[in-house]
């Protein structure tokens, strides 16, 4: 393919000292959002008919770290001994007051005249015809120093603790649903005036290395959240009892949250599986775990809205359906392997997340000769995963031969090709 449509076109702004790179800016149209890496996750961007609009959502106040240590812990029951009284309760009144003293910043604090900015609620909307201008008045109001990345979809991140649903190549169905519920996480006063409920609970299934974990990554980022996730060995257990103790356990640890969580159970037909007669120690133990898993997740989203359940599996049919009905599951999405298009896709995020990283002027990573279209034609039946693993073949040829050799040229079709083919 051409090497424009390759090589992302890099626009640097610098206004005293915050710095604004935008990439492949004239790729932008009416609609599109604008992928970023802006610290604060409250900030939705996107392309409207006059311009940029940026939302910031202030609903959420995360308390300074300090101020997180003195509600309870070593901290409070230091406070308790030294005043005589409870720790928790003085760090609480601690944590209110500082809480409190916190002022919100409002739409008078932005200073440049081509960025109009209103209070929507709780929210600020900012409108500009500029995005570097739109982007550096969200930077001087979220305190954001910089510098910060934006782009018709968000750089490909440096592992998988920063993806973003920006991020995330040929999988354009099961990407807008989980946009909705990020949105509806945001937004919970909406959510309650109408009296709607968001999913409490996604199942995700289908072949392995489809991006299944990565998506419940994404979301957890979209929602400015954490991610915590559930594996066999933190549950299942020799000992009698101790499997239905731990799953217990980890449904108390997840009502207590307070800052928004994807609690992700993957391959869950490895940690919970059919229900039904069970004859012998270990099939009682799993109908246990079940019984356990199916009571918290009855009232998990009215004991605790941060909490959302992702649950994958490469095995749906292992899975017994009363454990993912609706009302413990509500969204059930298949995430199949990629089609031609989608395979171009994820391929065209990865090299240029790789060129955005690792090219300078004096280095190029990929000859101009690369073709999204022949490669995603010739890498049928491959993955994600496997797309990824036939770029780090290539540039482990290519490092190989340098450390070698002292010199070699950039990784070109036929490298690509002889790595997919390698895989196929």
């Amino acid at each position: 393919m051409a090497e424009h449509e390759l090589r992302p076109a890099v626009e640097v702004v610098d206004v005293g000292g915050r710095v604004v790179r935008v990439v492949d800016g004239h790729l932008l149209a009416a609609g599109d959002v604008v992928g970023h890496d802006l610290p604060h996750r409250g900030v939705e961007i996107v392309v409207d008919g006059e311009g940029y609009r940026a939302r910031w959502v202030r609903g959420a106040f995360n308390l300074p770290a300090f101020a997180k240590v003195f509600a309870g812990g070593a901290a409070g029951g230091a406070l308790f001994r030294l005043l005589g009284l409870p720790g928790a309760v003085l760090g609480t009144i601690i944590a209110v007051g500082l809480a409190r003293s916190a002022r919100p910043a409002r739409a008078t604090d932005v200073h440049d005249p081509a960025v109009h900015v209103e209070e929507d609620g709780p929210d600020l909307v900012l409108r500009s015809a500029s995005l570097p201008a739109l982007v550096l008045a969200v930077m001087e109001l979220t305190g954001s120093s910089g510098p910060v990345t934006v782009s018709p979809a968000a750089e490909a991140p440096a592992g998988p603790e920063g993806v973003r649903l920006d991020d995330v190549g040929g999988l354009e169905d099961v990407v807008a649903q989980f946009r909705d519920v990020a949105v509806s996480f945001r937004h919970p006063d909406v959510m309650a005036r109408w009296g709607a409920t968001r999913p409490q609970g996604i199942l995700l299934y289908g072949p392995p290395g489809t991006g299944k974990t990565m998506l419940a990554q994404a979301l957890a980022n979209e929602i400015d959240g954490d991610l915590r996730e559930i594996r066999t060995p933190e549950i299942l257990d020799k000992w009698v009892g101790n499997s239905e103790k731990n799953i217990q356990r980890i449904f108390t640890e997840a009502r207590s949250l307070r800052r928004p969580t994807v609690l992700l159970f993957d391959e869950f037909d490895s940690i919970i599986s059919y229900t039904g007669a069970a004859f012998d120690a270990a099939g009682q133990m799993i109908n246990a775990v079940a019984g356990i898993f199916k009571q918290e997740m009855n009232t998990l989203i009215e004991a605790n809205p941060n909490v959302i359940v992702v649950a994958t599996t490469n095995f749906p049919d292992r899975v017994d359906a009363s454990l993912v009905r609706s009302g413990r599951f509500d969204l059930k999405l298949a995430v199949p392997p990629p089609g031609p298009r989608a395979r171009a896709a994820i391929l065209g995020k990865l090299i240029r997340g790789l060129i955005a990283r690792h090219e300078t002027a004096a280095f190029r990573m990929f000859a101009d000769d690369v073709d999204l279209d022949a490669l995603a034609a010739a890498a049928t039946g491959l993955t994600g995963a496997d797309l990824k693993e036939a770029l780090r073949r290539a540039q482990l040829d290519k490092a190989m031969s340098e450390a070698r050799s002292g010199a070699a040229a950039p990784i070109t079709q036929a490298d690509l090709l002889a790595a997919i083919t390698r895989l196929t």
